[in-house]
């Protein structure tokens, strides 16, 4: 295509269909390589195999194992970063899936196993996104830019930081707008609620159960936390737009263990959902101000509340500290490049939606810490993900080839 012809919209949609075995077979394969947080080497193979023989004009990988594909703009507009994590949850108990969870089999409409919602068919049809671009020869005045991220269950950007902070930096590579492939059924989304992931220890005094008075019970002093985090549950604020934060109890654990022991340790483990006008240290500290009243009230009361952190380590062998915070978001409606994205997939005969995530992605991370446009668009359904019926509908796999393609054309075009 010569830099003069215009390019109709519906071609990009035309050409995805044409290519449709070939998409639902790299979706399908994807689905049968397993890639859990930290072993996603074997997916990053298929996808640099792939890119490589599409014809994209650089691929690569990072010291971290993020994934890298470039097709070149000539450098005079802005760029687009079509991005999604590589890594899915474990699929637990295999007797609850009508299929395999690795099997990739095709059935009903839908590509069934594990990730296939979120994210495996995002990751077939961005690729080919591209490649649709590249074959049908459409100019392009940004780049259009993919990105695999690795360790997106590590639940504090690990892969995302890494990525859009030294990885593409170093490669001199530059962005105007993200593209999360994390599912959003076709609409696009503008954002979600942030996520810390907290704890509180309770600590006591252990002694032999038959004669508890001589102990300090570290769970009988966790309850007044639980009533606490209860009370603060209620009042909570709410967004027009992202919903009501949340605070839940997701576990509880003591120790010494054991039926003629008093505990001496307790450990409560919560999740709190939290939105832009919450800053993190301020949603801490709520946590933090029901531990400073118990031990004010109580003089054997001892608590501690920490921010949870894990030590991970990527299957390129790199060790890096995550903290378990998901920062918020949301990209304004009527942002110009949101704007364009939503009239290039009109174009293919798309009718997104403008909607939010209920879960949380790495685009708190590109918009609230990079300040970079962020939105997401995906062939997935958030219903199916981390679900032993984990699927994507075929049909929207391939639509989303021709809205990736779409959405770059739109804005680097």
């Amino acid at each position: 295509m010569s830099p003069t012809e215009q390019l109709d919209p519906s071609t990009l949609a035309t050409q995805a269909e044409a290519w449709r075995d070939e998409i639902v077979e790299l979706a399908r394969r994807l689905v049968s390589t397993p890639s859990l947080c930290g072993e996603e080497g074997a997916l990053v193979n298929v996808l640099t195999d792939k890119m490589r023989s599409l014809g994209y004009d650089e691929v690569g990988v990072d010291d971290l194992g993020n994934c890298i594909g470039r097709i070149k703009g000539n450098g005079t507009g802005p760029s687009v970063l079509f991005t999604c994590h590589l890594d899915h949850q474990d699929p637990g108990e295999r007797a609850d899936w009508q299929y395999g969870p690795y099997e990739g089999r095709l059935a009903e409409g839908y590509l069934h196993g594990r990730g296939a919602s979120n994210h495996k068919g995002a990751l077939a049809a961005m690729i080919y996104g591209g490649a649709l671009l590249k074959k049908l020869g459409v100019p392009l005045r940004g780049d259009y830019l993919f990105a695999g991220v690795v360790q997106a269950h590590a639940k504090g950007n690990v892969g995302m930081r890494y990525l859009v902070d030294k990885s593409l930096p170093d490669r001199g590579l530059q962005y105007d707008l993200v593209v999360l492939g994390n599912p959003t059924n076709l609409d696009v989304h503008l954002g979600h609620r942030g996520r810390l992931e907290l704890e509180v220890l309770t600590i006591g005094r252990t002694s032999h159960a038959g004669a508890p008075w001589l102990g300090v019970n570290a769970v009988a002093k966790m309850v007044g936390v639980i009533a606490g985090v209860e009370q603060l549950a209620t009042s909570l604020p709410g967004h027009p737009f992202l919903d009501k934060s949340t605070i839940a109890i997701t576990g509880i654990e003591s120790a010494p263990t054991g039926s003629s022991r008093v505990p001496d340790r307790c450990l409560v483990s919560l999740d709190r959902r939290f939105l832009p006008a919450e800053a993190p240290d301020a949603v801490v500290w709520q946590v933090q101000s029901i531990v400073n009243q118990l031990t004010a009230a109580d003089p054997e009361f001892k608590g501690e509340v920490r921010v949870r952190q894990a030590a991970v380590t990527s299957y390129t062998g790199l060790h890096q500290t995550a903290t378990k915070l998901m920062h918020p978001f949301v990209t304004e409606s009527n942002h110009a490049l949101v704007r364009s994205a939503v009239a290039a997939l009109e174009g293919t005969g798309q009718q997104p939606r403008l909607g939010k995530w209920n879960f949380s992605t790495d685009g708190g991370y590109t918009a609230a810490i990079k300040k970079i446009a962020t939105i997401g668009y995906a062939p997935g359904d958030e219903k199916f993900a981390q679900t032993p019926f984990d699927r994507l509908s075929i049909d929207k796999l391939v639509q989303a080839v021709g809205g990736y393609a779409a959405i770059s054309h739109g804005i680097s075009g």
